[in-house]
């Protein structure tokens, strides 16, 4: 392989000028490259990925057995005699490893990006179809190119789960509307999800389509056609509340000995009420979160665990709050955190004390569960006196059709905004 150097009148042209085209790697097979010798006589075979003269590095290709000198020809498609007892093998094996390269000189040409020695790597190093959609959506899972929460990667893992149910060998050029307008109909009639589900698994792909198109894999242009025209409607569902009698029901319920854990769980819900908290808040909340102000009390200045959005919980609306939480408080002062680490479990084993203390007290058409106590919270408040506007800054809100209602926040705010809830006279 030769690289020529371009002249004018007999002098070497201006680096500038012999860029007159962008100029992509090139790719040499390559037998023994370090030029050495063994007893053996068997040697490696490497692809000469060149980039720059800064920029060159040699890529092994796995073979089943090495090469001797008399077994190498050197000839394209043909690069090791048919002597040698795995000369198809390793001649399929450099013929696909060059495709791979050839198709990515190919792509970012296209696209006129730069291609540079990590991008390369990064791509032979790949173990999944480089065409394939699904083998990228779970690259993306396995190594995320932003950091998500849990619950949004578990979201990101149902939704491929899904698409591999629906098509197991979607490739790049596969993606359509038509390809995602199936899998909705795919979604909604066969597996027969609700549309919030179905929304959250769009949300996803719309995700990694997006990171699929900034790897290069398919153009801007792809990618807006994709979803041009599909929407998927979220119709929004009754959220099971309880009534102050039914909250007053449950904080004086009387547990057995033998209950210990319901009496915990039941209190923690109460908590959950109080706070408008989620059960992540609740298990993060930290012990220099709890603050008190000389005139009206305790209060709770937190970043919530969901979207690190600020929440100021006045503790004082409700009479009992501050008194069973300081039964939960964890003393070891060693320990950051505000609540006791022996009372703190997984949600499931949460959610299913909550069903069975509403089985305990015969609540049979109620179904609690930790959410709720959040909901609770919400319209407690708008119902007993809170200022509407006030109410998403208490909880940490974040919503832009609202954006207005959730400025910065501040205790003064806070004081006037519950000023006129009253809920001393409810034993709750």
């Amino acid at each position: 392989m030769s690289r020529m150097v371009v002249k004018k009148d007999g002098k070497l042209a201006p680096r500038k000028r012999q860029q007159a085209r962008r100029l992509m790697p090139t790719y040499l097979t390559v037998w023994n490259y370090r030029g050495k010798t063994n007893q053996c006589g068997l040697y490696p075979i490497h692809i000469e990925l060149y980039v720059s003269r800064t920029q060159r590095r040699y890529y092994e290709i796995q073979v089943p057995q090495k090469v001797t000198k008399n077994e190498w020809s050197g000839k394209d498609d043909g690069w090791v005699k048919i002597s040698h007892p795995f000369a198809f093998e390793i001649n399929n094996q450099i013929r696909d490893t060059l495709n791979v390269l050839k198709e990515l000189n190919k792509r970012y040409y296209t696209m006129k990006k730069p291609l540079t020695m990590p991008l390369i790597l990064k791509e032979l190093n790949k173990d999944y179809n480089l065409d394939s959609f699904n083998g990228f959506f779970r690259q993306v899972i396995l190594d995320p190119p932003e950091t998500l929460d849990p619950e949004t990667m578990k979201r990101y893992e149902a939704a491929l789960k899904k698409l591999n149910k629906f098509n197991p060998a979607v490739t790049f050029a596969d993606l359509s509307q038509s390809l995602f307008e199936g899998f909705k109909k795919f979604l909604e009639q066969t597996e027969e999800l609700a549309s919030s589900t179905i929304k959250g698994y769009f949300n996803a792909c719309i995700k990694v389509v997006e990171w699929a198109r900034k790897d290069n894999q398919i153009t801007k242009e792809h990618q807006a056609a994709i979803f041009e025209d599909i929407t998927v409607s979220v119709v929004k569902s009754k959220k099971e509340q309880l009534t102050v009698e039914q909250i007053t029901e449950w904080k004086n319920w009387q547990f057995t000995e033998k209950q210990s854990a319901q009496e915990r769980d039941r209190d923690v819900f109460l908590i959950l009420i109080y706070t408008g908290w989620y059960y992540n808040d609740f298990k993060e909340a930290l012990k220099t979160d709890l603050k008190k102000d000389p005139d009206w009390g305790y209060y709770i200045d937190k970043a919530r665990y969901k979207n690190d959005n600020q929440a100021i919980i006045p503790l004082w609306i409700f009479k009992n709050a501050y008194p069973l939480m300081c039964k939960y408080f964890c003393k070891d002062t060693k320990s950051p955190y505000l609540f006791r680490r022996d009372i703190i479990q997984q949600d499931q084993p949460f959610n299913r004390n909550l069903k069975k203390i509403a089985s305990i007290m015969g609540w049979v058409n109620i179904k609690v569960y930790n959410k709720m106590g959040r909901i609770m919270y919400s319209q407690l408040l708008i119902r007993y006196g809170a200022e509407r506007s006030m109410v998403p800054k208490l909880m940490g809100h974040e919503d832009e059709k609202s954006a207005t209602a959730y400025y910065d926040i501040n205790l003064a705010d806070v004081i006037e905004g519950v000023r006129k809830v009253n809920l001393d006279r409810f034993d709750i």
